[in-house]
């Protein structure tokens, strides 16, 4: 372990702020790239390096401030005009910033700045090649040669500073760094911040669920008091619990927001990504971006970012074809991959589309058929957007040759198993010749869910339905109840059939009420399934806390979870798109 001679907090500081800054270099590069005239963005990355290097320097990493100052010299360079941005430029400049990223990472775990010192030595002297270059060539004009030697000075004089163990000017370097800084974010910047601990607020959400189910208790309480007693004492009881209501209700919205960042970190590393892999497959690609100011929980975006990214990729290396292909098929030469982040109600909608070749459901259809998974019969009796959800099975792959791209069959059999295990889903479409489509589908957060409930019964035990998973509750009539082959009970209503679930049956759980005519039923629809759960009676509307399961139950498709009820009681938060899917085995009735 190296100690490094600095406060811990300063550096940890240090090292967070440097981190959030580099990872927003990728997609200004790849701008950069496209508009190579473009001194607001040359500008903004100059000072993202200025700011950085003045920092460590204060902190005495001085390879890290090397590095980071040959960086500054070309990115001054280029504002100068006495470099033109291209792909080389562009290459050295990212190799640059990638290793700066290692080192940062390599001093949070207590490692030596520099792993291999010949290395560094070699990125250096390409770096510095490119700094005492111009527009011109090799020959150099004065001002470049003052540059040099200015920088030279710059660095002796620092060397001297350190020695002396005089910092003044140091310290100077670094509030005109930040000032710089300030510049860049003077926009979104509305007040002070502080850097608190995912820990600790996780610990804060766990205390506000907490008061949200004794909010509960309390709503119940002021029921059974005004069913009971009609007293001044019972008014100021409803004026005080209503009062409490809002306020763990705006608590609970208030630290969900703490810990949101924007989606923008989600995909700040997809335009450099696309670049590079479009250049290896000799492919030329654009990446359209929306929604980046979409507030998403911090855990989610580190959860989402590798299924991200392979998605994309599989956009980049089987979607978009090559500029000759795209030209005979009347398309612009170059691809474009979008990506739309919105928000839904208390869920994010994630779209990636591209404008590629799309995806055959025949081949889809022969390969599902040649792998066992589906017989010849069934295959032909799937519509497309069936056929097309094999993608997402173990192993499956329709490429004709292994790359160190893709084509060994793992990947989107992960994507779906991760999507899935942040209570996400994921829809396939795609249109021959046009392109494809992903759309995931998540809540916003996983930190405390909370959820507006239906609290129903069945026998002796309660259970908690989401009220927008409810379509209608109705209580049917007697001729309602019909037979359709293939679904045993269904009901009829609204110009539909529901097929029937016995909610009892599924969890075996005893009761008086089986007659539908006798009970209620919730209607209930998602993308794929429909159906008519049969309960008991509703008992009335709640939030709920809902706690996950522990990992023995997580192959449990139709409960969500467990909560505390109003009345101290623990009841099963239903998973209704589970429900649906595990009674009626994915077959929809039209």
């Amino acid at each position: 372990m190296v100690q490094y001679d600095v406060d811990l907090e300063l550096l940890t500081n240090f090292l967070d702020e440097s981190e959030e800054s580099i990872a927003t270099l990728d997609s200004l590069f790849v701008e950069l790239e496209q508009q190579p005239k473009d001194k607001e963005i040359i500008g903004s990355i100059f000072r993202i390096a200025h700011s950085i290097k003045g920092l460590a320097a204060f902190m005495n990493l001085k390879a890290i401030k090397d590095l980071t100052h040959n960086l500054e010299n070309v990115l001054d360079s280029l504002r100068d005009d006495k470099l033109c941005v291209n792909s080389t430029i562009i290459d050295c400049m990212l190799t640059g910033f990638d290793e700066l990223s290692n080192m940062l990472v390599r001093v949070r775990a207590g490692k030596s700045q520099v792993e291999d010192e010949n290395k560094l030595q070699e990125l250096l002297a390409r770096i510095k090649q490119l700094s005492d270059s111009n527009i011109h060539g090799d020959k150099r004009d004065t001002s470049a040669v003052l540059d040099d030697v200015s920088g030279r000075v710059e660095e002796i004089s620092q060397q001297v500073e350190e020695l002396d163990g005089l910092q003044d000017e140091i310290l100077e370097e670094v509030v005109g760094a930040e000032k710089d800084k300030a510049k860049d974010v003077a926009a979104v910047t509305t007040g002070r911040t502080m850097r608190v601990s995912e820990e600790k607020i996780d610990v804060f959400m766990h205390y506000v669920g907490d008061l949200i189910e004794i909010s509960e208790s309390f709503n119940l309480l002021q029921t059974r008091i005004d069913s009971n007693l009609d007293t001044q004492l019972a008014r100021e009881f409803k004026d005080v619990n209503s009062g409490f209501n809002q306020l763990s209700d705006k608590l609970q919205k208030s630290l969900l927001a703490i810990r949101k960042v924007p989606a923008r970190t989600l995909i700040q590393k997809v335009p450099r990504m696309v670049r590079d892999l479009a250049n290896t497959l000799g492919k030329k690609v654009n990446v359209e971006v929306t929604g980046q100011n979409v507030q998403i929980d911090k855990s989610m975006i580190e959860a989402l970012e590798s299924p991200i990214n392979h998605l994309v990729r599989n956009c980049v290396d089987h979607g978009i074809e090559g500029p000759e292909e795209r030209k005979k098929a009347g398309k612009n030469e170059t691809g474009m991959i979008r990506i739309d982040i919105a928000e839904q109600g208390e869920d994010v909608i994630i779209k990636i589309e591209d404008d590629g070749a799309g995806i055959e459901p025949e081949k889809i259809r022969k390969k599902a058929v040649q792998m066992g998974l589906v017989s010849a019969e069934q295959a032909g009796e799937l519509s497309d957007r069936e056929i097309l959800q094999f993608i997402l099975s173990s192993g499956f792959s329709t490429a004709k040759e292994v790359s160190d791209v893709s084509g060994r069959g793992v990947g989107m059999d992960v994507v779906k198993t991760n999507v899935e295990s942040l209570k996400g889903t994921i829809d396939l479409q795609s249109t021959p010749g046009r392109g494809s489509t992903v759309t995931l589908q998540l809540p916003s957060s996983l930190t405390v869910l909370v959820v507006n409930g239906m609290l129903v019964s069945v026998g002796d035990q309660q259970y908690i339905i989401k009220v927008e998973d409810i379509y209608e509750a109705i209580r049917p009539k007697t001729e309602d109840i019909i037979t359709v082959q293939g679904y045993a009970e269904c009901l009829h209503v609204h110009g539909q059939i529901y097929p029937l679930i016995r909610l009892h049956k599924l969890f075996g759980v005893e009761t008086e009420i089986t007659n539908p005519a006798e009970a209620m039923v919730i209607l209930a629809k998602d993308k794929d399934n429909r159906g008519a759960i049969l309960i008991d009676k509703i008992l009335g509307q709640q939030r709920a806390v809902v706690k996950e399961l522990d990992k023995q139950f997580s192959d449990i498709n139709t409960i969500a979870g467990t909560a505390i009820l109003a009345n101290t009681r623990v009841g099963l938060v239903l998973d209704i798109p589970g429900i649906l899917a595990e009674s009626l085995g994915g077959g929809v009735i039209e």
